[in-house]
């Protein structure tokens, strides 16, 4: 028995052996060298890493520890096409942002930053004089990246990941490197964004042979791009000046169409898990670059054109408030942006609303929903609102029973669900509708897709501004300009401003935000960044209200927000000190969100304002 359990295993062995060499040999020679390129690296990087680790412990002079500094972040971007795609938690161990964590089932275990952020804000503008705190995120810094030199020998990969994850670090160079987002004090983001970039090419030549023998012209056009925008970003001398439009439209976007036909050509396929930048797309300034229906509970049914129907029809159906008068549409009006004017949304008893009401349009294209981000999902808030005493103080399923009553929505919910009349179908067919009012067709989406005609010099200079001196892109991220974290969009940031009260400029509003959910404490005054999308059309500002005009927004930004009126929060994640933008600058940047102002690609039905099927 003991013989015949020996052999069985043995031929078992065998077999998997078998199998895993045939694997082996279906692995290409270009996934081959592209994991020995990035072994290199990761022990490239190691070596640097350590130098910066003992010009720390050594106390070495302060010039000196900045410029190993320097040098580890520039090696840790030659590899950040690779680091981010394969090993996202030790990338971001390396170099996630300097801010505190924590999970809302355990609100008092904070979760420390740590990594090349951590240690920019000790050895910039000037080192820090506690050596201890130094060396020990060093250490910590030293320790990770030696754990990503293990892991970047032992990758598992394909063609198709190759080229994804290469899509995907243009897009991190486009959203965040050049916007300074994670070095924002030492202002060497562009010379990292040279390395990142320098670094994704090495990946690409590494198909040269079999691009060239497809298509000759497609890899030197390519070869010769890549050259060019790096030639660009080795000439850009001053982080400010460096126009971002230009850079992006000439080099970023045709290098992102260069390396998808690349892939076409070798006929690598194209990754096609559901995503919410769509892998179809070569860049995210195309029509079709996003997925609304991505960030939804059930994508099966979501944008079908009667589910979308039946909920523009319920979104003005007054059954579903409390006292038969209120609909999602008195607060949420179409020639407002779908916003309703006012400071703070009207309520339906003596309990105030707080908060303003923000606009619709594009509410789909975020991973979280409402101020302080208390759900996720459209349904969810649907749910929320009309359950709301102070907005609808409504209940579903009693709406359910009595639109049952009406023949029209008999007929409309078989038609959108194939089924009876359910709170769970109410909810996803107003979702369905909001997830419709998906606008980008701005005059700044018409840029973008090659009309050098739809903005002004002013709205372009403002671009530049936006992206770089007033850094409004490293929490507003390109280019849907709200706080859905490029390039894998998973999280939707929080910032903490120090937004003033209504009623006195020098005291923070006493609307607590994210804190009142979990009391997590640095999220004390914490609100999601909101989509600057239309906001034109949205005022009043800011999550009470308090700003009238985009002048007074662009104010409050410059003078380094709650600080610089007086307002002293521990925690603020603004930076704090002044942007220095003259009057025309703030002019500059406001004609370029005014440029954002889109209409939804289905008409918005006046008459449904009024329209009952009883």
């Amino acid at each position: 028995m003991r013989n015949g359990f020996i052999i069985v295993t043995i031929i078992f062995t065998a077999l998997f052996i078998m199998v895993r060499s045939r694997q082996a040999s279906k692995i290409s020679v270009e996934v081959r060298n592209v994991r020995n390129w990035y072994t290199i690296r990761a022990a490239e990087l190691d070596d640097a890493a350590n130098r910066l680790f003992h010009a720390v412990k050594r106390q070495r002079p302060a010039a000196e520890i900045q410029e190993r500094f320097l040098q580890t972040r520039l090696a840790y971007k030659q590899l950040e096409v690779m680091a981010e795609y394969y090993n996202p938690v030790t990338a971001k161990a390396i170099n996630g942002p300097n801010l505190p964590e924590a999970e809302p089932d355990n609100p008092g275990v904070v979760i420390e930053p740590e990594g090349l952020q951590v240690l920019e804000e000790m050895f910039f503008p000037n080192v820090s004089a506690d050596t201890a705190a130094m060396r020990l995120e060093a250490q910590r810094l030293l320790a990770n990246i030696h754990r990503l030199k293990m892991m970047a020998a032992s990758i598992v990969t394909t063609d198709a990941h190759i080229f994804d994850a290469m899509r995907l670090e243009l897009l991190r160079i486009t959203a965040l490197g050049i916007s300074g987002f994670d070095a924002p004090i030492a202002q060497n983001s562009i010379a990292e964004a040279a390395a990142a970039l320098n670094g994704t090419r090495d990946v690409w030549l590494f198909y040269q042979d079999g691009i060239g023998k497809k298509d000759k012209k497609l890899f030197e056009e390519t070869n010769t791009l890549f050259y060019n925008a790096s030639q660009a970003l080795k000439a850009a001398k001053d982080f400010s000046a460096f126009s971002r439009m230009q850079f992006i439209t000439a080099y970023l976007n045709p290098l992102a169409e260069k390396i998808s036909r690349s892939r076409e050509a070798l006929n690598v396929p194209r990754k096609t898990e559901p995503r919410f930048f769509n892998p179809m797309a070569a860049h995210v300034f195309e029509p079709d670059a996003f997925n609304p229906a991505f960030y939804s509970s059930d994508q099966t049914a979501a944008g079908e054109e009667a589910a979308v129907e039946l909920g523009r029809r319920l979104f003005y159906e007054p059954a579903l408030s409390g006292n038969g008068q209120r609909t999602c549409g008195s607060c949420h009006q179409p020639d407002k942006a779908f916003t309703d004017g006012q400071r703070v949304a009207a309520s339906l008893n003596d309990e105030p609303i707080h908060r303003n009401t923000p606009t619709l349009l594009n509410a789909a294209l975020q991973p979280s929903q409402f101020y302080d981000q208390r759900v996720a999902y459209l349904e969810d808030q649907v749910e929320d609102v009309v359950t709301n005493k102070s907005e609808m103080h409504g209940s579903l399923e009693p709406a359910a029973a009595l639109l049952k009553r009406d023949s029209l929505y008999r007929r409309l919910f078989r038609e959108a669900y194939h089924g009876d009349i359910t709170a769970a179908h109410i909810r996803k067919a107003i979702a369905a509708y909001i997830r419709s009012l998906t606008t980008l067709n701005s005059p700044f989406d018409e840029y973008m897709q090659g009309n050098r005609n739809a903005l002004t010099a002013s709205a372009v200079k403002g671009f530049d501004l936006f992206m770089g001196k007033a850094k409004c892109g490293t929490c507003h991220f390109v280019p849907l300009f709200n706080g859905n974290v490029p390039p894998t969009f998973e999280k939707a940031e929080a910032e903490v401003l120090g937004v003033p009260a209504i009623d006195n400029p020098h005291a923070a509003d006493p609307d607590e935000g994210k804190y009142r959910l979990h009391r997590i404490a640095h999220h004390r005054f914490a609100f999601k960044t909101p989509t600057l999308r239309n906001i034109a059309q949205t005022a009043p500002y800011m999550h009470n209200g308090v700003y009238n005009t985009l002048e007074e927004v662009m104010e409050f930004y410059n003078n380094g927000g709650g600080a610089g009126i007086g307002i002293t929060l521990d925690n603020q994640t603004l930076p704090t000190d002044s942007l220095h933008l003259s009057k025309e600058e703030q002019q500059d940047i406001i004609a370029f969100m005014k440029s954002l102002s889109s209409s939804p690609k289905q008409p918005v039905s006046k008459s449904l304002a009024s329209a009952s099927g009883r």
